[in-house]
């Protein structure tokens, strides 16, 4: 690589982003013949640009220059003075007929338009129309799933007026409703209704669950208003049940209507429990809302023998919830509901509801709600470190390992501990949802946070018992080991790794780096600016070297815009006469900087450990020595650590193959 390599990338950037406001200057001084003109244009630019980019050493795609010209974003990592982002409210009747899997539901929905565009059409989610004839799957699905209509769309209405055929584009699993005669202005806002069904698969299917005959997980149910944002204006990537979310923060209403004997569990904060449930439910189920044991607000056998809900016929479940990026639910006549309560916030003594709902089949089960409540807890004071942000939070028996907001699809894993994966769905409550990640872009965002969370809770729950490091050394540097800030839409067999495993470990490298006291401001500070927002990579880029107090684009770039790979390696063990010591030389082989972890045992029989923090190979450098102590002679050395990826590991003892 050509050293001028990143002097040029600076410059393109500066040309990209400065010509749109500087052709003004450099036509008058072309027409005027004038030197000076030319010449003021050109220290005008240079000025402008050193303080744009005096912030940034990395590469800024074009399309992302657009916002920080507009000042939605700023190069500080902040939100710029004109961001803005939509919204909307929505108020749902639905109900689930158990035996034909059918849901019907109808909604209203205001949308509020705070871009200062006028909308010339609104995008509508249709997320089920992934098991229409034609479109685009990343997974196969069966057949009998598969259905001409999707999604039945009854009707729509616009501010009281049907919408006619004409204004509808059905395409992937959108829909979207032209409003060219009447666009809808900045800052101000529309009132849809949508009356619509569909068939639930029979089958189990990527996030949603046709758990048994008479229990269901229903996520990505309703008709749903896409983001449109200062990015990419209208939120464009089909839900083809690879990618994830990408949804605005919106206020929901919800009524769901079962059969008699049926439970259902929601996202938000259940509204008439007191109108369904007999006295000693409702007790046990108030009794938790404050308790820190779990109590079993009833069991499957009181469910068969009845008794639970006041009257044996169907009922309508109201749940409320405020801010949040998505609705889901789940319900079933015959699981067993444990719950508890925990305080997330001392300072305000603010508690979380917390819930696991299963069937007796699943042995592991009766430790979820336990290990939910503690997990919570660590997440609120230690990390993140920030309170847990939602008032309910309920792990649901599905066939998944899936977040919503205050809802997980969590499948079974006995005879294993269900500790990690209960913690890896619930920590996502920060990434994507306090914090409203477009993991359809950039997945890195909130899976690598939860892998990263996930391994360090549980580890730290189980007194290091527990808890998983993703394997990231196995595909480092292989053709699947693609950049993150590629796309996720444009992964498919590189999307885990790109998503979860490489992620993850540069944030452990992140922490090492800081250490805890700073990786916690710089979150806290991030979280603070973010929460209820959508950051784009270079607001986390940015925010993080402000709150930090120092350019980190060093560690950005190998870890999330280069090609290449972890690897160091003991290169041989020197006597230093002089001194009558030794030197043990660590060589740097890969281009992705990682700590320095080195045990070393003497043959006096004594143990020395040597710990070095990514930031000694910042300035470029291959090699660095380990002095050993005084009169101490090396039996064997070993290089890495659990957290530490490394992609040849037959280097990293001395002697060699001991």
């Amino acid at each position: 690589m050509s050293i001028f390599y990143p002097f040029l990338t600076v410059w393109q950037n500066i040309l990209c982003y400065t010509k749109p406001l500087f052709l003004p200057f450099f036509a008058a001084g072309l027409t005027n013949n004038s030197k000076m003109h030319r010449f003021l244009s050109f220290l005008f630019c240079l000025a402008i640009a050193g303080s744009l980019y005096g912030q940034t050493t990395l590469f800024v795609p074009r399309n992302y220059l657009e916002p920080y010209q507009k000042g939605t974003r700023s190069w500080d990592g902040k939100p710029g003075p004109n961001y803005w982002q939509n919204r909307a409210t929505y108020t749902i009747q639905a109900s689930l007929e158990p035996k034909s899997r059918r849901l019907t539901g109808e909604e209203t929905i205001t949308y509020i338009n705070n871009s200062p565009d006028s909308l010339k059409n609104i995008r509508f989610k249709l997320q089920h129309d992934r098991y229409r004839k034609g479109v685009q799957r990343a997974f196969d699905v069966p057949a009998t799933d598969v259905s001409d209509e999707g999604t039945h769309i009854e009707s729509i209405t616009l501010n009281g007026q049907a919408v006619d055929a004409k204004s509808q584009n059905r395409f992937a699993t959108f829909l979207d409703v032209s409003l060219k005669n009447a666009p809808l202005a900045p800052k101000s806002s529309a009132t849809f209704t949508v009356k619509w069904s569909y068939t639930m698969p029979a089958a189990s299917a990527a996030r949603e669950c046709t758990c048994d005959s008479t229990t269901f997980f229903v996520p990505y149910w309703y008709p749903q208003i896409a983001v449109y944002d200062d990015l990419n204006g209208w939120a464009s990537h089909p839900y083809t049940g690879q990618q994830e979310f990408y949804h605005d923060f919106a206020d929901y209403d919800v009524k769901i209507t079962m059969p008699a004997g049926f439970q259902v569990w929601a996202t938000g904060e259940w509204q008439n429990a007191r109108d369904i449930l007999t006295p000693t439910y409702f007790s046990r189920w108030d009794k938790a809302q404050t308790s820190a044991d779990v109590v079993s607000v009833f069991s499957e056998a009181e469910l068969k023998k009845g008794g639970i809900f006041q009257k044996n016929a169907p009922n309508t479940f109201h749940f409320k919830a405020t801010d949040v990026p998505d609705f889901a639910f789940g319900t079933s006549d015959h699981y067993n509901w444990d719950a508890t309560s925990v305080v997330v916030d001392a300072k305000t003594g603010r508690r979380t509801f917390v819930s696991a709902a299963y069937k007796t089949a699943s042995t592991d089960y009766p430790q979820v709600a336990r290990i939910a409540a503690d997990g919570i807890h660590l997440m609120s004071t230690w990390l993140p470190g920030y309170p847990f942000p939602y008032p309910v939070m309920t792990v649901f028996n599905g066939d998944d390992g899936m977040e919503y907001p205050m809802m997980c699809n969590d499948v079974s894993t006995a005879p294993r501990s269900p500790m990690g994966l209960t913690l890896h769905e619930i920590s996502h409550t920060y990434f994507p949802f306090m914090m409203g990640i477009n993991e359809q872009d950039h997945a890195w965002m909130d899976e690598g946070w939860a892998a990263f969370f996930d391994y360090l809770l549980s580890d730290s729950l189980s007194n290091h018992t527990e808890g998983g490091v993703r394997d990231y050394s196995a595909i480092a540097g292989t053709e699947n080991d693609v950049p993150p800030m590629v796309k996720s839409r444009n992964l498919s067999m590189a999307y885990r790794n790109a998503s979860y495993q490489r992620p993850s470990q540069a944030y452990f490298t992140l922490l090492d780096l800081l250490g805890y006291e700073k990786f916690h401001a710089c979150m806290t500070e991030y979280m603070n600016r973010w929460k209820g927002k959508h950051p784009a990579p270079f607001d986390f880029f940015q925010t993080w070297n402000n709150a930090s107090g120092q350019n980190l684009d060093w560690f950005w770039k190998p870890w999330f815009f280069d090609w290449g790979y972890p690897d160091l390696g003991i290169e041989g063990v020197l006597r230093n006469d002089s001194g009558n010591n030794q030197t043990i030389l660590i060589s740097r082989k890969g281009n992705i900087p990682v700590p320095m972890h080195l045990e070393v045992v003497y043959t006096d029989g004594s143990k020395q450990n040597f710990h070095q923090t990514a930031a000694i190979w910042k300035d470029g450098k291959q090699n660095f020595r380990i002095q050993c102590p005084a009169g101490k002679t090396v039996q064997s050395a070993t290089l890495g650590k659990t957290t530490i990826p490394d992609v040849d590991k037959a280097d990293n003892k001395w002697p060699a193959g001991k």
